[in-house]
């Protein structure tokens, strides 16, 4: 999504803003009716305000099912425990400040229908005591709405403040989603997502390179069935880091599913992406781990590469499976070895 509001003033005014919007078309004020409309009235997804347009159009108009999927796809895809926290503690916030709202506009109705009576009076009045009385009782009733309208600001400002940690959190959940947990490198989701966007990128600017390296460890069952789950795991971990520690910039490093990685190499062509593979085979031939239990050095890990330039028009399912058949090439020709795809 877009950058949220900065100032206090501005996300307050996108605040009444979807308010409003939820008023006008008579929808529940609700977390996931509440972050989608808030969303749409800040207008930094264009893709997000023509869906819900069209929505708003149609014979079926605002269905929960349709809705649920528009957040999910548009402003959240964290886990669901996650999730359905943040929600809840959103909804806390949003319902006690439309509370305060309610509160506070009847009772400064109340007030100002008091000071009007005391108005009145103090034009009628002729005696000096009755002017000092409805002068002291305006005095009164001002300074009661402004103390109202003082602790209204403090409670909204303070509102303001847990939404944004709220957001906060939501930013790192939803990252945290992205990321496998045991090599801290992208997840099959996270890699997706990015492989998606790069390739809209690339068409839009009509860039000429765009790569893509898949890495499938070399007879890894073989070592988790001779040395354990655990020293498996040790060399998922270490085939990561090595892949994270030799991209930079815009590249991006994924556990592409089991004990299979990706990488993603925008502004390469296909010469130097074939290079960096071979640069890739190279250091996980250098990998040395010991056994957890017994100490003793195992070595011999060796990966096979694919390498796949993208061509324009090209979908992500098309440029996916040219480079897995780049891969198995390199596989079925005695394995530990780069394959350039046709």
């Amino acid at each position: 999504m877009g950058a949220y509001p900065k100032s206090r003033e501005k996300a307050g005014e996108i605040f009444r803003l979807t308010v409003a919007f939820l008023a006008k078309h008579e929808l529940i004020i609700n977390p996931v009716n509440f972050s989608i409309a808030y969303h749409y009235v800040l207008g930094e997804d264009p893709a997000l305000n023509a869906r819900l347009d069209e929505l708003l159009k149609s014979d079926k108009g605002w269905q929960e099912e349709t809705v649920e999927k528009l957040f999910r796809h548009y402003v959240c895809n964290c886990d669901e425990a996650v999730l359905r926290n943040l929600r809840d503690e959103l909804m806390d916030i949003v319902a006690h400040t439309l509370g305060t709202m309610i509160d506070l506009t009847g009772k400064t109705s109340i007030t100002n229908e008091k000071i009007k009576t005391h108005i009145d009076t103090l034009a009628e009045s002729n005696r000096i005591e009755s002017v000092m009385q409805a002068v002291s009782s305006i005095i009164s009733e001002t300074r009661s709405l402004v103390t109202e309208t003082n602790q209204f600001e403090t409670q909204l400002l303070n509102s303001t403040d847990e939404v944004e940690k709220l957001k906060e959190e939501l930013s790192y959940a939803r990252q945290e989603a992205m990321l496998d947990p045991l090599t801290g490198v992208m997840n099959r989701r996270g890699f997706d997502q990015t492989l998606a966007s790069m390739i809209s990128e690339v068409e839009e600017q009509h860039a000429a390179n765009f790569c893509l390296v898949l890495i499938d460890i070399d007879h890894f069952k073989e070592v988790n069935d001779n040395h354990g789950h655990l020293l498996g795991d040790k060399v998922l971990r270490a085939v990561a880091e090595l892949l994270n520690r030799h991209t930079k910039g815009k590249d991006a490093c994924a556990r592409f599913g089991g004990d299979e990685f990706a990488i993603l190499l925008p502004d390469i062509g296909s010469s130097n992406a074939r290079n960096l593979a071979e640069h890739f085979r190279t250091v996980i031939e250098k990998i040395v781990l010991k056994r957890p239990n017994t100490g003793s050095v195992v070595g011999g890990i060796s990966g096979s590469i694919g390498v796949a330039a993208f061509r324009m028009g090209e979908s992500c399912e098309d440029f996916l499976n040219r480079c897995d058949q780049a891969l198995y090439r390199s596989k079925s020709l005695g394995r530990n070895r780069v394959t350039l795809a046709d």
